[in-house]
């Protein structure tokens, strides 16, 4: 018998919302795979914090050589010009030396081709700085990814949950609608029989439209259930998903209160967003410390020069330089723009860790008194059902009115749904505490 009333709940279900062709069923685990894979805002999000990784690693390389290449083509009659780039390319010959020649040379094309190298060295750690802040800031922004990740997680199963009770409060309605149009035409039936009053009739008539009204509406909330669901997975245009798993009775919470809270703090990804980005905020804070030291280089310099093709002259030059900025008018501000900048992440991380802690006492409480509802509820629907069959078997006998039997049909709907509403609230609640905790 139970396996049958399975059978018969889900076709009802598979039916429920006036499905279309483009309406797929969908399991929580496929729904939260799906939005984890295809939901744009978190794939824009491990998009930025990729970006920001590369900046990282981008800025850490900054102590590497670089090598750098040119080449230039040029035509001059300028006296100084010609002479300079003849002695370069070791093309200079007695009669270039010749007043009137040096005063008035001919046209030269010149060739000059260069090759260099140049090498910063971190004597001061002012490059190490800003690599020590990008990495942090780009941990930060995975953290936050992680962040972005369960927040999406908890709105997946919420919605999962919701759409699910929807689809299921349509699926009663539609059995309570069914009722309430067998009793009108029951009722139609005994007043031409004069066996009762019109009365009855009337209010088995109101009945059946009220029923009609809500059925309309939850046929629209499940539909939107839907929509939001398939919105949060990514599905392309014109698709949409409805869910194929019910709650299950909820079991005891794992753990005491305090032990949650010291997940929280460890291990919520807002936390360590909070705590990298702090320890971006002290290596700014060093950055700005550091640029009163000089920067320190070597480089190297191999340089051809040429009229044609053939012959040509080579040059090398090896050097140091060291750079100082003796006097900078925006370096003060700078650095207590950075202190008052280390100074808020200070705070931050503080908020983090209080946010962390609020949410999840608030979150174990919801808990608790979800599995209060549900104990409350648990069994509801059965108990309705036999209520209803009793009073319905009362009034065939006379003992009982039509008000009492729809009083008692109201009362059973409710309580069918209030099961079903209290388990997937449950449902919701966990996934609320372990988000707060920060944990899958």
């Amino acid at each position: 018998m139970a396996r049958a009333r399975a059978g018969v709940l889900a076709v009802a279900l598979a039916a429920a919302v006036s499905a279309r062709a483009e309406d797929k069923p969908i399991t929580l685990a496929e729904a939260l795979e799906a939005a984890s894979r295809r939901n744009p805002e978190i794939v824009a999000a491990r998009e930025r914090a990729m970006a920001q990784a590369a900046r990282a690693e981008s800025v850490g390389r900054a102590r590497w050589p670089r090598v750098l290449a040119s080449s230039g083509w040029s035509w001059t009659n300028n006296p100084s010009l010609v002479f300079a780039q003849k002695l370069n390319a070791g093309e200079l010959v007695q009669e270039d030396f010749a007043i009137d020649r040096l005063n008035a040379p001919g046209g030269l094309a010149h060739l000059a081709s260069t090759i260099s190298v140049e090498a910063p060295i971190d004597v001061f750690g002012k490059v190490g700085a800003q690599a020590g802040r990008h990495s942090a800031l780009g941990r930060a922004d995975a953290a936050a990814v992680r962040e972005a990740a369960q927040e999406l997680r908890l709105r997946v199963i919420e919605a999962y949950r919701r759409a699910d009770v929807a689809r299921r409060a349509v699926v009663v309605t539609e059995g309570a609608l069914a009722g309430a149009r067998s009793r009108e035409s029951d009722m139609e039936a005994r007043v031409a029989e004069g066996a009762t009053l019109q009365a009855d009739l009337l209010r088995a008539r109101a009945r059946r439209r009220e029923r009609e009204a809500d059925l309309a509406e939850r046929r629209g909330e499940a539909r939107l259930g839907m929509a939001t669901l398939s919105r949060l997975v990514g599905a392309p245009a014109g698709v949409s998903f409805f869910p194929v798993e019910t709650a299950a009775a909820p079991g005891p919470i794992l753990g005491d209160e305090e032990a949650w809270v010291a997940r929280a703090v460890q291990g919520r990804a807002s936390v360590e967003d909070a705590r990298h980005r702090l320890e971006g905020a002290r290596w700014a804070e060093r950055v700005e410390r550091r640029t009163v030291l000089p920067d320190v280089g070597v480089y190297g310099q191999l340089q051809d020069d040429r009229s044609g093709l053939d012959g040509g002259g080579r040059s090398a030059t090896i050097g140091a330089l060291v750079r100082w900025a003796a006097f900078d008018p925006t370096r003060g501000r700078r650095a207590a723009a950075a202190a008052a900048e280390l100074r808020a992440a200070q705070e931050d991380l503080r908020a983090a860790q209080d946010q962390a802690r609020l949410e999840i006492e608030s979150a174990y409480r919801r808990a608790e008194a979800a599995r209060e509802r549900y104990a409350a509820a648990a069994g509801g629907t059965e108990e309705g059902r036999e209520a209803l069959r009793v009073i319905q078997e009362r009034r065939e006998s006379g003992i009982a009115t039509l008000t009492d039997e729809l009083e008692t049909e109201a009362a059973s709907l409710g309580a069918e749904l209030s099961e079903t509403r209290a388990a997937a609230e449950a449902a919701i609640a966990d996934a609320a505490l372990a988000r707060a905790a920060g944990e899958p």
